[in-house]
């Protein structure tokens, strides 16, 4: 890699090496979240690195009880259906563990439709906002086309709510749920992944400024990106 990186962009050799060292930074945020408040607030991501991320918080010791666990986004399928994050989250982590109290953990009901869904996950938000002021920490993936959560390039998105509504996603199902950029950008540390060399168009894009989903996204007090090699492949 040959590319002169903006700071906190860390780059590691392989999607396991950033998975592994977003988790061990996703332990220390709640360790210290706890140690100075009682509690860790964590909004949580979808894709295939994230989900290596759970696999492995799965196996690690932390306090759990003290832990509270929110989405990023979801796309508007049944509750069971495979393509849902709350299903990956399950899977990979929550179903497996089984120690973070239920009631700590807010999946977007999306099986209620999407307006339902984004009045519900308002209300969630705003009680967070109300007892704690802001996340702890905001885990975003990137697809291919610069998207984070549901919030796609070149799309217009009311940001009256803490969710955003997505009629129209570019990717299947149309409908999503997101959290709204504002919402996202209200956690101390933002943590961002990007793996694979299918992202190293995008990446070229963000690095050179252009207006992108992800490239909007900030901690009030952090933001790190963490990257696999192979997305500069072309650069």
């Amino acid at each position: 890699m040959n590319t002169s990186l903006p700071n906190n962009w860390i780059a590691l050799q392989t999607a396991e090496d950033v998975a592994q060292k977003v988790t061990e930074q996703i332990l220390l945020i709640a360790e210290q979240s706890i140690s100075q408040k009682g509690s860790f607030h964590f909004i949580t991501a979808g894709g295939s690195t994230p989900n290596r991320c759970y696999e492995l918080l799965s196996k690690a010791d932390s306090d759990w009880a003290r832990w509270h666990i929110y989405m990023g986004d979801e796309r508007c399928y049944p509750e069971t259906h495979a393509e849902r994050n709350s299903v990956a989250l399950t899977q990979y982590w929550l179903g497996k563990q089984g120690q973070i109290p239920n009631d700590q953990i807010h999946f977007m009901p999306m099986e209620l439709g999407l307006e339902t869904a984004s009045k519900a996950y308002n209300d969630i938000v705003h009680a967070v906002i109300d007892s704690v002021g802001c996340f702890d920490l905001c885990l975003l993936g990137m697809g291919e086309d610069g998207h984070t959560a549901s919030l796609f390039p070149g799309h217009f998105y009311i940001e009256d709510q803490y969710t955003v509504l997505e009629h129209q996603s570019p990717k299947p199902p149309s409908e999503r749920l997101s959290l709204s950029f504002e919402t996202l950008c209200n956690s101390k540390t933002v943590i961002k992944i990007v793996t694979g060399a299918s992202k190293h168009q995008a990446i070229q894009q963000w690095l050179k400024g252009e207006n992108l989903p992800i490239s909007n996204i900030y901690g009030l007090e952090n933001t790190f990106t963490y990257l696999s090699e192979d997305v500069f492949k072309t650069l």
